[in-house]
């Protein structure tokens, strides 16, 4: 199982074959049944999982066998040679550009990884994954190669061997034939497509001993690519079963992913940490799981988390304490010196004036030292306005207790504003969202405040030092539902909100720390998908770091799968955070179902991402969800 990337670049996709005569064909598998596109993914995934398609060190190139194609592949600084039996082929890239004009290519050495391997010359990368139903070829483009002048885009392959070369109807794919008009190799499966997913026109051309692949990409959107990504690994639980709702939370730091699971009907929850092994990210059930020492049933354990360090947090936003019902606590679990074993916590943390109901718990964030925890709490006669608690890590490590370092609230706050629904935190600052907050007369339009620690004497409690707002917002659209912040940066998504015809499409907003420090502010960027549509959800999953935002889009619809879900990937421009529908990239996931509502959660570490699909089907069992890790 694999999970696809839509590129933001024109792509092509072809794939080089066997095709031999009937007493020499290789056994069909039920992937030959399937459609091309569906038959590259699935071969390319298993040829990463097997290690007899991976690709080997041989001299100053590498070579791979594709047993099942009855294909030896040789790739050097000079081209890639193809062999099967006694026939022997070769190509390589010459040129590309458009039409007649093309600019010539240098000779690179080729890169491998597993099964996979990349010649890279600047803008365009050239690439070759190996699989069970043969070699595919790809080429990724960034940037449009010039001024089209009405040409088609062209890339220019060298052939050589002792076959000769005819091109099918439909100028889809090549045949190769040796000297007695056996048909020994086929070179097909082209395709392209764009930025938004659009499929180009496209078709071959033979020139001699030139093959031409031809991309009408009129109207094609070119945005930068950085980092390409592969699908890593899917994350399971090993007790999983139908409802469990797995990926409902996610979170990352460095080298460990923690993925937290509701398990419905009971709600009592887990938290499963999984640790990226020594030799790579693979398909994995948890390295541990954590629960909570005194955990009952409907305390919704995991229904928030976070980790920093060796560090995890798990919210239970209804667990009951001592009399009061539904006050809610949270749990710290720190790595024991050995690893991360199978435990419960090393410390509950709640809240000294807490009562019943109050929902603490509801959102938990940590970074380094410092743990913040959000409560649908009673202010001021205001209930349910809610409040952020703050807690240092004790001199002698994390202990069990109901002091808090501070108490957070919103100086305008009214009933039901749930300043508790999401929190963040980075360095010295706070970020917490108030998604049912009223903004003139916007009932639930949703605000965002941001607290920033006292530069002498640390945390106190207190007031916000800026509220966040959208420009052009309206009712229902619970802005701050979902927040993040990375150094001066915040993002906080609006999934209700309708943009265009679109109902509950969704948006993201960003918002940058002025020069001289917070203040209240509007949005200096909306981000929303091109191919948005209503129901997506944009903004319920969501993720910072850096200048690269997530953005997931869980109720979207893929293919005629609904609620299939999608994850969006935005890079800051050079010149600073714009309005834009143009997104870097986009996530799905192939073997997802419909509803699986892949984007449902979505954490970010360095160059490292990790995905929730809470309402993934495996089997027989419904909703036992999964999570996905991506990396360069």
């Amino acid at each position: 199982m694999r999970i696809m990337r839509v590129m933001s670049t024109s792509m092509l996709f072809v794939t080089l074959t066997l095709c031999a005569s009937a007493s020499d064909r290789p056994e069909s598998t039920p992937l030959s049944n399937l459609p091309a596109a569906a038959q590259a993914s699935i071969s390319a995934a298993l040829g990463r999982d097997e290690s007899q398609f991976h690709l080997r060190a041989v001299g100053e190139g590498f070579e791979a066998r594709t047993r099942s194609q009855r294909l030896d592949t040789r790739f050097t600084a000079q081209g890639v040679e193809v062999s099967s039996g006694t026939v022997r082929w070769s190509i390589a890239l010459q040129g590309y550009g458009y039409g007649e004009a093309l600019k010539a290519v240098q000779a690179v050495t080729p890169e491998a990884n597993l099964n996979r391997a990349e010649y890279r010359r600047g803008s365009l990368t050239e690439w070759y994954v190996n699989g069970p139903m043969g070699l595919e070829q790809g080429f990724t483009l960034s940037e449009r190669p010039g001024q089209p002048h009405s040409q088609p885009l062209t890339l220019t392959l060298a052939l050589r061997g002792d076959l000769t070369v005819s091109v099918d109807e439909g100028g889809k794919s090549l045949r190769l034939f040796d000297s007695t008009g056996k048909a020994q190799l086929r070179y097909a499966g082209l395709s392209a497509r764009d930025a938004t997913g659009k499929e180009l026109n496209t078709w071959l051309e033979i020139r001699g001993e030139r093959v031409l692949l031809r991309v009408d990409d009129e109207g094609a959107r070119y945005p930068v690519i950085v980092d390409p990504f592969v699908q890593l690994a899917e994350l399971t639980s090993s007790d999983g079963a139908e409802f469990s709702i797995f990926g409902w939370g996610c979170a990352i730091s460095g080298n460990t992913v923690v993925v937290s699971s509701l398990d419905i009907p009971a709600y009592h929850g887990a938290a499963y940490v999984f640790v990226k092994p020594a030799s790579g990210w693979a398909n994995m059930t948890q390295t541990a799981e954590l629960t909570s020492s005194d955990g009952a049933a409907s305390d919704y354990f995991g229904i928030a988390l976070a980790i920093s360090g060796n560090t995890v947090i798990v919210g239970a936003y209804t667990a009951t304490v001592g009399s009061n019902q539904g006050q809610g606590a949270a749990y710290v679990f720190v790595e024991p010196a050995g690893g991360w074993v199978n435990m419960t916590e090393t410390a509950k943390l709640t809240a000294s004036d807490g009562v019943a109901n109050d929902g603490f718990g509801d959102a938990v964030a940590i970074s380094g030292n410092t743990a913040v925890i959000g409560a649908y709490a009673n202010i001021g006669g205001n209930a349910g306005q809610g409040a952020v608690y703050v807690y240092n890590k004790p001199a002698s490590g994390w202990k069990t207790t109901s002091r808090f370092r501070a108490k957070l609230t919103a100086s305008d706050g009214a009933a039901n504003d749930a300043l508790s629904n999401d929190v963040g935190i980075s360095g010295n600052t706070i970020v917490a969202g108030a998604p049912f907050a009223a903004i003139g007369g916007n009932a639930a339009q949703g605000a965002t405040y941001v607290f920033v620690e006292p530069a002498t004497g640390g945390w106190v409690s207190g007031t916000q030092t800026a509220k966040l707002t959208v420009l052009g917002g309206a009712s229902n659209d619970y802005f701050g539902s979902i927040v993040g912040i990375s150094g001066n940066t915040v993002v906080a998504s609006s999934y209700n909100a309708a943009v265009g015809t679109h109902a509950s499409q969704g948006a993201a907003y960003v918002f940058v720390e002025p020069a001289n420090g917070w203040t209240n502010a509007t949005q200096n960027a909306k981000l929303v998908a091109s191919d948005g549509q209503a129901n997506d959800h944009f903004g319920i999953g969501l993720a910072i770091t850096g200048g690269t935002v997530l953005v997931g889009a869980p109720g979207a619809t893929i293919g005629s799968n609904a609620g299939k879900g999608a994850l969006y990937e935005y890079l800051k421009p050079a010149s600073g955070w714009k309005n834009t529908s143009r997104f870097n990239a986009k996530f799905t996931a192939s073997d997802g179902t419909a509803n699986a509502q892949f984007g449902s959660s979505a954490a970010i570490s360095g160059n490292t991402f990790v995905v929730g699909a809470d309402e993934q089907t495996f089997g027989s069992n419904l909703d036992q969800g999964t999570a996905y890790v991506f990396e360069p």
